[in-house]
């Protein structure tokens, strides 16, 4: 039951099915973004600071998506800029990069941006796809 002055879409609609499923490519996510940001960096030809934005945009909007109640929305932004952080921390531990204080500012910037996709239609689709894709393997 959703308390008043706390109600969104995400709070109003069924619970995930596939919620392991959608958590651990979540966590695949992650694994990605550790192990890219802590090799040799390769130009890519792209603003180191865009890719930080955008990357941390795409992690924040997909961990809203999973997001059941709006409080959360703060753990998840916490916990992403803490994780953008401790990443930066150790790239400072390596003879190939460098911390930088753009690179969180950049994260926590993406962060703030994907928590939007909570306020989004894009939860309903999410859970269209999950129930969908539910049917079809959990038959």
């Amino acid at each position: 039951m959703t308390q008043p002055g706390d109600n969104s879409l995400a709070e109003s609609m069924p619970p995930l099915k596939l919620v392991k499923a959608w958590y651990f490519i979540g966590a695949m996510m992650l694994f990605g973004v550790a192990v890219l940001s802590l090799m040799p960096s390769p130009d890519i030809g792209v603003s180191d600071k865009l890719s930080h934005l955008l990357t941390y945009f795409f992690l924040s909007g997909w961990f809203s998506l999973l997001a059941v109640k709006r409080t959360s929305l703060g753990w998840i932004a916490v916990g992403l800029v803490g994780y953008g952080m401790l990443i930066e921390l150790l790239q400072g531990m390596t003879a190939y990069r460098y911390p930088e204080w753009g690179d969180v500012l950049a994260n926590g910037a993406g962060v703030v941006a994907g928590i939007l996709f909570y306020f989004s239609p894009l939860p309903r689709l999410l859970r269209l796809v999950d129930t969908r894709l539910a049917r079809i393997l959990l038959r």
